[in-house]
């Protein structure tokens, strides 16, 4: 009698949902793999966006420091 009902017309229904069901599932998987590689993406983005504002920072220090530098090379001894 079971082998009688999983050949039958409903047994193939609850078969394929079940197999779009997984199907689905893929997709939800493969887009959360998406979205996480966007977000590490975007923290690999503002980590080189802080590198560079502290490149720039170090920048401005040494411009800063050689105009000091040279004001005291241009200042006439006394």
């Amino acid at each position: 009698m079971d082998n009688l009902f999983l050949g039958s017309p409903l047994a193939l229904q609850v078969n394929a949902l079940a197999l779009q069901v997984d199907a689905l599932t893929l997709q939800v998987d493969a887009l959360t793999l998406q979205a996480d590689a966007l977000t590490l993406q975007a923290d690999a983005l503002t980590l080189q966006a802080n590198a560079l504002a502290l490149q720039a920072d170090a920048l401005a220090l040494q411009v800063k420091m050689w105009g000091s530098f040279r004001r005291l090379l241009c200042t006439p001894c006394q």
